[in-house]
């Protein structure tokens, strides 16, 4: 990265990489302001990020949010279920409903995995890429749709944790299928 300062009258002349064209005039005063961030964060000590420090992290989010977690699913899924029930067969692919129905499932597929619910993970993405490929909303993508927000409303009403097992398995491989096409 080259680095040059200019200067006018008394000032300082600085060309990165280029000591021997280092040179300042009298009178000048060269201020280095301070590096906030770098003060604040350490390498090695009792400050310091370390993988262990990052997983206790994760352990302490899940537990202390973990049991809160399906709360907040239910309620995306209340979410879900209002922007489908918006969606109209010829409606821009950027109406409100599909955008709130794409948001909602861009939040499942990256805090399911959070919580140990994988099977939402996979579901909002599906969700999510249906929605963010859409070239129209017709029948055919309102029924995916609803297939997608039937089987996250089943996960959360079994509490289907992980993978959801033989069970989470035979419904990821349905809603597959059904992804296939349009995919």
């Amino acid at each position: 990265m080259s680095h040059t300062s200019v200067h006018t009258d008394a000032c300082l002349i600085r060309v990165a990489g280029y000591p021997e064209l280092e040179k300042q005039d009298d009178g000048v005063e060269f201020i280095s302001p301070p590096h906030g961030i770098k003060n604040k964060v350490s390498l090695g000590g009792p400050n310091a990020i370390t993988d262990e420090l990052l997983a206790r992290t994760d352990r302490n989010l899940i537990i202390n949010f973990g049991g809160m977690y399906r709360e907040w699913l239910v309620d995306d899924l209340r979410v879900m279920e209002d922007g489908l029930k918006s969606l109209e067969r010829g409606m821009a692919t950027d109406a409100p409903p599909l955008v709130q129905l794409r948001d909602c499932a861009h939040e499942l597929r990256g805090m399911g995995g959070t919580f140990d619910f994988s099977l939402v993970s996979q579901i909002g993405d599906q969700i999510y890429r249906l929605t963010a490929n859409a070239k129209s909303v017709d029948g055919a993508l309102i029924e995916a749709l609803t297939v997608n927000l039937d089987a996250l409303k089943l996960v959360a009403a079994k509490n289907l944790k992980g993978d959801g097992g033989a069970e989470g398995q035979g419904i990821m491989a349905g809603l597959q299928k059904v992804y296939a096409k349009f995919a």
